[in-house]
């Protein structure tokens, strides 16, 4: 920046204020409301169309101000200083220069109490000369503001408020101040002051913008409610659909963020970052070839944008099927520093291993989420599932019970996938250690029943489980459980798959009970007829489920002969 020449600005301080006869309502609401990027596209727009030299000083003098809020001070400068030959006699754009030069000698620390008097002097004399002029001495307490000296920004203020007692600007501005010494302390005192400037304006736009903004995160109905009052009082006003789309992208609805900020990029006052974040939206929302006709036009200007291709590689993925969906991710991933992978590119590229059932190296960046963020723990529940998938279920169990460790209190669900992986643990083992893994599979279904106990999946798992504890069916051990399963799930019609193996099970428990009955006697089967006659039961039953079941039908004419 050069000092030297905003310096000079001080002294060309004097009389003369902005006649503007251009409507910049549109622009300076957008600057009041915050929205700084949009403020700055549309003076910009302004600037190439005005014609008188007021005009294009007002134009300035808010790029000006809207670039300092952006952090671009070289660029408030040049914009000021550009209002400043445009207009000779308006002092705003000499008190944006002047207030460049207040604060960088306040940061170094080399304001003089000289340079600090003469600064003051030309700030008074700017405001003489147009006393009514309520905008002017605010224009010289956001000076004091930007250098940090929130003392002598309130003591403009105040004048402020004396040149006009009904005027909500001042409250705006004090209510912004409180927000930039500390957003977290202040933001119920600033919503104050906002409500204040409504009570004196009941039109000043930025106040319901900017009390909206406060209320977004703690009261979504009371924000609502300040956007609403903007469409009745300035509906020509779309940057109000703004904040209408991050409240509904906060309370997690994408298609009405969606719907909103499209709105407000229709309306033309949005940059390459806003196209950004309404692709990223279009993204949560599954529009991918909207993402992509987006992006394509902040490609075209920027290709080396890394958000802009990141958004790209991410809908390309989603548009295309198969190997070359993660091909697309692993490139991008690949041709990026390493330092500049975020945790939504391992997410993304983990969702799309995933869709391709490549479900080991899905878990592994799943892993990786994870390692980097250790508040995604929920995602141990993933990585279970994964494991289960691909039938790794020693793995399975160790991510499943790192979730429950997560949780800190029992979960069913994963219960019955803990249960299920020990099951298919000791299903895999033809040795002597087979019954002590189905007894840690049954202690699990064991858990599930004391949580779950209406539902009948722990009793079916149960019931398989003591099957294979007693395999010549003889000690009757699934027996209680598959009668479980009966009584829970009797009326149940999306059940008839397990209520045929409860009935082919039970009618084989009575058969093998009824043969050993009639071995015992000689082979006289009159003595088992009561288990025989329950054992036809059985299986009739599951004939009456499915009359082309061959067990059953070979089972009831063994039984018939007897």
């Amino acid at each position: 920046m050069n000092v030297l020449k905003i310096t000079s600005c001080i002294c060309l301080l004097g009389a003369g204020f902005l006649t503007s006869k251009a409507d910049n309502t549109t622009g300076i609401n957008l600057y009041e409301s915050g929205m700084y990027s949009s403020s700055k596209v549309y003076f910009l727009k302004q600037l190439n169309a005005v014609s008188s030299p007021e005009e294009k000083a007002e134009a300035c003098y808010y790029l000006g101000k809207s670039y300092l809020k952006l952090s671009q001070p070289d660029s408030a400068f040049y914009y000021f200083s550009l209002g400043v030959e445009a207009s000779a006699t308006d002092p705003f754009n000499k008190i944006g220069s002047s207030m460049l030069v207040l604060e960088e000698f306040s940061r170094k620390g080399e304001l003089t109490k000289e340079m600090q008097k003469t600064i003051e002097t030309a700030f008074k004399d700017a405001i003489k000369a147009d006393k009514k002029n309520i905008r002017l001495p605010l224009a010289v307490a956001e000076a004091y503001a930007y250098a940090k000296d929130y003392a002598k920004a309130e003591e403009y203020i105040k004048l402020a408020k004396k040149t006009d007692a009904k005027n909500g600007l001042p409250y705006m501005l004090e209510g912004d101040i409180l927000l930039e010494q500390d957003m977290e302390k202040n933001r119920g005192a600033a919503g104050t002051k906002y409500d204040n400037a409504i009570y004196f304006s009941k039109n000043l736009v930025g106040a319901y913008m900017k009390s909206a903004r406060i209320y977004m995160v703690i009261n979504s109905a009371a924000a609502l409610e300040k956007l609403e009052q903007i469409a009745n009082i300035a509906p020509e006003f779309n940057g109000r659909f703004y904040l209408l789309g991050e409240l509904h992208e906060i309370q997690g609805n994408s298609k009405r963020a969606a719907e909103h900020y499209g709105r407000f990029i229709e309306d033309g006052h949005h940059d390459e970052e806003h196209l950004l974040k309404f692709a990223g939206i279009l993204y949560f929302d599954k529009q991918y070839e909207k993402v992509l006709s987006i992006i394509h036009q902040v490609l075209e200007k920027y290709p080396e944008n890394l958000v802009a291709n990141r958004l790209h590689a991410y809908a390309l993925a989603k548009t295309t099927k198969g190997q070359e969906s993660v091909d697309l991710l692993k490139n991008f991933m690949e041709n990026i520093p390493i330092e500049k992978i975020i945790l939504q590119d391992y997410l993304c590229y983990a969702e799309e291993l995933e869709e391709n059932k490549q479900y080991t190296d899905a878990a592994d960046y799943y892993k990786k989420v994870v390692q980097k963020d250790a508040s995604r723990k929920q995602l141990f529940q993933n990585i279970g599932d994964l494991y289960t998938r691909s039938q790794q279920p020693d793995s399975a169990i160790r991510y499943y019970n790192f979730y429950l460790d997560f949780l800190g209190q029992p979960n069913p669900s994963i219960y019955f996938q803990l249960g299920r992986n020990y099951y298919n643990i000791a299903t895999a083992d033809s040795t002597e250690t087979q019954p002590a893994k189905l007894q840690k599979a049954d202690s699990v279904f064991a858990l599930l029943t004391e949580l779950a106990p209406t539902s009948y999946l722990s009793y079916f798992w149960r019931a398989r489980i003591n099957s294979m504890l007693d395999p010549e069916t003889t000690l009757g051990l699934a027996k209680p459980f598959y009668e479980k399963v009966i009584e829970i799930a009797i009326d149940q019609a999306e059940r008839k798959r397990e209520l045929i193996e409860c009935y082919k099970y039970l009618g084989y428990y009575y058969y093998v009970q009824a043969d050993a009955i009639t071995a015992k006697h000689n082979n006289d089967a009159k003595f088992a007829r009561q288990e025989y006659s329950i054992a036809k039961e059985y299986f009739q039953k599951v004939f009456e489920l499915d009359p082309n079941d061959a067990v059953a039908q070979k089972a009831i004419e063994d039984i018939n002969v007897k």
